[in-house]
Parts: structure tokens; C-alpha cells; sequence
């Protein structure tokens, strides 16, 4: 058995149980007296424990170890657990962490929980009642005699272990050491298959007693069955019981799945060139071809694309955590209410978020939320509230970071940005709009002193840069004294999104359809002035209008008769003017860094079937 081969799969697993750990200890420590975290807490590390003792990972097996005893002591306690008890058994949760992350690149050494072991040996020694002097009796001998002759072992691993062919594999070697294994079924290499269950058989001639062979088959951990006899389980028997437990669920490397997008794209180009090849030409049979082609390659990108999608709470549960050790950091009480958990996004989208929420997070404990007496003194309960939501959105999701703390006062920041001259002087009033672009600024910050987390200028530019990058756009809305709402509008995926394609003089654009509402004629609304710029009364309500010929600096008249695409991102709307539009069309979305100059109303660049590129507009930079 070679453990490098299950390091990614051992790291996966035990990042699970690790947030588990993480979110019971947060239950435990707002209900010292509550008896239910204690048993999901002791699984969990038992299940870590015995996959890096499979592994050979020392260190974890060690903290895990040590962890279970103190939770042992403290499940059989009538007691409620103390606080240093909770901060110790964090303090475990962050080593076992550090020690997996090291463990699977081969750094496990490099974490020093000399101390921590100290510490929990120190508060087991605490716990432990103490024991009665006198003589310890000896260990029972099993009664039974060594069995000479060649004995059938059938094994079942857990249904729900991880693992299951490294502990399969594990059990073999130390049959290996008791004697001679043979007939082994299924065969080694399906043990390491992702299809293999659990359920296995060999043969053993070895000079020991049954009980000592099936104690070092359980020494494997996660053991559920054990069965020894002088026939085995028959190969028929097998092959029908481990028909019915077939799993349907495999593991795949996110590689893989980054490889196949690549390779949808591609075919989502070259198919668009057929599309058009076929059109041009006007042959029925080249057509009917095109058609069949498109249906089975966008059935095709729809499943890959579903394969790809996760749900947000695979980044969300870790932030309950963040939000209790920045809160007492801070001296702050906070609590973070997490909505819409099931949501799914891109995999890589979902990838990319999680240090944007961490810096929204942090602003809302920093910025937002007051001390318990402030609060108190305001007529607010002494602890703050903090909402991490998803939720669909048409063809967006949207994730929502909302605080019920001190609010940004808009008047004291239209001061500020006035005397820098980043609004114009005759500014009465900061808008939500206005507002988010200010705090987006490189450099800008509402922080009276620099601290470890704020102060110094970062934040919500790297926030801001980093949507636009993804397609997404960044909206707030806040009120002295009530709290701030920052809110993020994402594409559901990157790879592949459907989009409007339009031109402007010789030029071809693609507007992501995600924020476009509706398109009218230019010639046939009613045209009004905004502030001395265009606008546009689309029932009722007037809509301010940008050129697209004058943005990009086309010259030359335009048609009168032009459309009209309608954007919305949150409650904003306008309408982008262009010469015609082409069309819908799926694009395959590509970074790109723009050259210096460029405009910032670009977020990416797609190719289009005829092998022409064309920069993809981004409509929060737009509206």
C-alpha cells in the first residue's frame, strides 16, 4: 500500500470532520450544559484518529489521541464544560488542521504540539478520577489455541468509512505478518477502486488463535464485520452480495473536471463555426448534422457543467469560526446566522469568494458591529448579528453579508471624498452607487487607526477587482445607526455562459445575459435629460442611458433607429445604447490582463466561431 495515493483523499475527509468539529464546539461553547455536540465531536476525531494511524500520519493520530480521551472524560461527566476546556479543545481543532495540511505534503513534522499534548494530558489528569490502589490483574489470555491450519476471513469495512481500500489493504499486511495470505477476492488492485465496498476474502495459514487474527483485523479501524472459518464465503456469494452494495458515487480529481470545461469550450467554439458553415452553405444534410451536433454538445456542457456545482457550504460552515475568534478578538459579542446553505456555484467561482466574504466578514466585526455596551446604550441586545446568505436571483446568485451594527455615515465619508476630490464638489448626497464606488478605491478607508485587520486601505478594492474578474458586481445599502448590507451578484458558472452579442461601428461586443432585462428601440421611447445626460422613461421610471459609441470613441453618426439593451444589477437600471444587435450566442469566457489605458468596462474576452476575438463588456461598469 503506497499512502501517497489516498494523501488527497485522506486530506478531503478529514477537512470535513474538521468542520465538523469546529461547528460542534461553537454549539457546545453557547451551551456548555448541552450533551449532543460531545458525541458528533468524539466521531469525529475517532474517525481522524484511525485514518492517519491507517496513513502512518503520527503526529494527527497523536492530537486525535489525546483529544479523544479528554472528550471521553468529559461525555461521562454531569458537569458543564468550562470555558478553558472549549478554547483548549480549539486550540486542538487549529493543530489537527495544521498537522493534516503538513501531514499530506510531508511537513508533519514541522508542527510543534509538544506543548498542546502537554496541555491535554494535563486537564485528562484533571478529569480522571482517581483509581483505587492495589494489584492490577493480569490481561485475560483467549482461551483458544492456536489454530495450525489454513483458515476463509471475510471482512466488511464500514458502509460509511473512508478509506475503505486503505484499510482493506491494511488488514492484509498484517495478516502478512501473522502468516500466509492467499486467495484474496476481490483481487488487490479492486481493493484501491473507487467501486470497491467494503466486503472482501482471503485465505490465512498462521500459528496464532483466531481471537489474535481478528484483534489485528480491527486494528485497521472502522471495522464492521468479521468472519473466520475453515471455507470462505463463496466467489458467487461475493460477487452477488457486493452487486446489491454497489455504490454509485465515485472520486474524481477537480483536474479532471477543469480539463473536460476546457474541452467543452473548445467544442462550443468549433460548434458555433459549424452552426455558420452550415448556414451559409445551405445544404440540408450539412444543417441536420449542425442541429444534431449542437443538441448533443449542449447536453453534454449542461451535465458538465452540473458536475462542477457545489454547494455554498462548503465555504460557509468555516466561517462561523472566523466570526467567533475575530468577535472576542475584537472584545466583540457576534453571532453569524447562515441562510441559503444548499445554493450551488461553480466550483471555481466558489473557490474564489471565500477570501472576498472573509474580507466582508471581517469589515462587518471591524467597521460594523459596536461593543456590547455601545449597543446597549443605543437600545441594541449586547450582541451583534451577522447574515451570511444565498439565494437565486433570475439567472444570478446572490450572496449577501448584512450586520445590524453602526451603519456608515454618509454625510461624515461625503466630507472626506469631497476634500480628496473623488466626487464632484457640488455633490449634495452619497448614494448607495456613489458609496460603493468611493469604499472600492484603492487606498480609501474609513478606519481611524490601523489595526491588525483594518486601516490601511485594503479590502473592498480587492473585493471589488476580484468580482468584476469573476462577472459579478458588488452593491451596497446601509443606514446610520441600523447596519450595512453588502451584497455580491454572481454568474451561476464561468466556463460557458449564454450572452447578447451587439456591435458598435466595425467592432463586435458580448454583454453576458445575466444582467440584461429587455431591449427596445432607441427611436421609439421617449428620450429625457438626467443631470445633463441621457435618460429614458421606461414605464414610469426614468432610466439614465449610456452610448456605447461614445464610451469606446467610435466616430461618425449612427443610425437613428438604434437598440436599446436594458441592464439591471440589484435596483439600478440603464440602458446601453449600440449600433445592432447580433444575436445570442454561448461564449466561452477567457481572462485577459488588459494592456494599460484600457477601459475598465471589459471583464474578460471570448472567441467567436469564425475564429475572430471580441472583448466581453462588464454592465456593473456600465450601470
Amino acid at each position: 500500500m503506497d499512502p501517497a495515493k489516498y494523501a488527497e483523499l485522506f486530506l478531503a475527509e478529514s477537512r470535513e470532520h474538521l468542520g465538523t468539529l469546529n461547528q460542534q464546539l461553537l454549539a457546545w461553547e453557547k451551551d456548555p450544559t448541552a450533551t449532543e455536540p460531545i458525541g458528533t465531536l468524539f466521531r469525529a476525531v475517532h474517525t481522524i484518529k484511525g485514518m492517519a494511524a491507517t496513513m502512518g500520519y503520527t503526529v494527527v493520530a497523536n492530537i486525535a489521541h489525546r483529544v479523544e480521551n479528554l472528550l471521553d472524560l468529559l461525555r461521562k461527566s454531569d458537569k458543564a464544560v468550562l470555558p478553558d476546556t472549549i478554547d483548549l479543545l480549539f486550540q486542538s481543532a487549529d493543530a489537527l488542521e495544521q498537522a493534516v495540511e503538513g501531514s499530506v505534503v510531508g511537513e508533519e513534522d514541522a508542527v510543534d504540539v509538544a506543548e498542546l499534548l502537554h496541555q491535554l494530558d494535563q486537564a485528562v489528569l484533571a478529569l480522571e478520577p482517581s483509581k483505587p490502589r492495589g494489584k492490577t490483574p493480569a490481561p485475560q489470555q483467549p482461551s483458544e489455541q492456536p489454530d495450525l491450519g489454513g483458515r476463509g476471513v471475510r471482512v466488511v469495512v464500514r458502509h460509511d468509512a473512508p478509506l475503505k481500500g486503505v484499510r482493506a489493504l491494511l488488514v492484509l499486511r498484517n495478516m502478512q505478518e501473522l502468516g500466509t495470505v492467499a486467495g484474496v477476492r476481490p483481487a488487490e488492485a479492486a481493493l484501491e477502486a473507487d467501486e470497491f465496498d467494503g466486503e472482501f476474502e482471503f485465505r490465512l495459514a498462521a500459528e496464532v488463535s483466531n481471537a489474535v487474527v481478528e484483534t489485528r483485523i480491527r486494528a485497521a479501524g472502522d471495522i464492521k464485520s468479521v468472519e473466520i472459518s475453515e471455507v470462505a464465503q463463496t466467489a458467487a456469494r461475493q460477487e452477488e452480495t457486493r452487486a446489491g452494495m454497489k455504490t454509485r458515487h465515485v472520486r474524481v480529481d477537480l483536474q479532471r473536471f477543469d480539463n473536460l470545461m476546457d474541452l467543452i469550450g473548445e467544442l462550443v467554439t468549433a460548434r458555433s463555426r459549424l452552426v455558420e458553415l452550415a448556414a451559409d452553405r445551405a445544404d440540408p444534410e450539412l444543417e441536420d448534422v449542425a442541429l444534431r451536433i449542437t443538441h448533443l454538445s449542449s447536453a453534454l456542457q449542461t451535465e458538465i457543467i452540473e458536475t462542477r456545482m457545489t454547494p455554498v457550504w462548503h465555504v460557509f460552515d468555516r466561517f462561523p469560526r472566523l466570526v467567533r475568534d475575530v468577535g472576542r478578538q475584537l472584545d466583540k459579542r457576534v453571532t453569524l446566522h447562515l441562510e441559503g446553505k444548499d445554493i450551488e456555484l461553480d466550483r471555481a467561482i466558489l473557490d474564489e469568494i471565500g477570501d472576498l466574504l472573509v474580507h466582508l466578514l471581517r469589515n462587518a466585526i471591524d467597521h460594523g458591529i459596536e461593543k456590547p455596551e455601545e449597543r446597549e446604550g443605543a437600545g441594541k441586545p449586547p450582541e451583534g448579528r451577522i447574515e451570511l446568505s444565498a439565494a437565486r436571483d433570475r439567472s444570478t446568485i446572490v450572496i449577501r453579508v448584512k450586520d445590524d451594527g453602526r451603519g456608515i455615515d454618509k454625510a461624515k465619508i461625503l466630507e472626506d471624498v469631497k476634500q480628496r476630490g473623488l466626487v464632484d464638489p457640488e455633490t449634495e448626497t452619497l448614494t448607495d452607487d456613489i458609496l460603493i464606488r468611493v469604499l472600492s478605491q484603492p487606498g480609501f478607508s474609513t478606519a481611524k487607526e490601523v489595526s491588525e485587520l483594518s486601516g490601511r486601505g485594503v479590502g473592498l478594492d480587492v473585493v471589488a477587482t476580484q468580482l468584476q474578474a469573476l462577472g459579478g458586481s458588488l452593491d451596497i445599502d446601509t443606514e446610520l445607526g441600523l447596519g450595512s448590507t453588502f451584497t455580491l451578484r454572481l454568474p451561476p458558472t464561468l466556463a460557458i455562459i449564454p450572452a447578447l452579442l451587439a456591435r458598435v461601428g466595425e467592432e463586435r461586443y458580448a454583454l453576458p445575459l445575466t444582467h440584461v432585462d429587455e431591449t427596445l428601440d432607441f427611436e421609439s421611447v421617449a428620450i429625457a435629460d438626467l443631470d445633463g445626460t441621457d435618460a429614458m422613461v421606461l414605464r414610469d421610471q426614468v432610466v439614465p442611458l449610456v452610448h456605447l459609441r461614445a464610451v469606446v470613441g467610435v466616430e461618425g453618426e449612427a443610425s437613428r433607429r438604434r437598440p436599446v439593451i436594458i441592464l439591471e444589477i440589484g435596483d439600478r437600471k440603464g440602458g446601453l445604447v449600440v449600433d445592432h444587435l447580433l444575436g445570442q450566442r454561448d461564449i466561452v469566457v477567457k481572462g485577459f490582463d488588459a494592456p494599460a489605458g484600457t477601459l475598465p468596462i471589459f471583464s474578460g474576452a471570448t472567441i467567436l466561431g469564425d475564429g475572430q476575438p471580441i472583448l466581453i463588456l462588464d454592465a456593473a461598469r456600465l450601470v
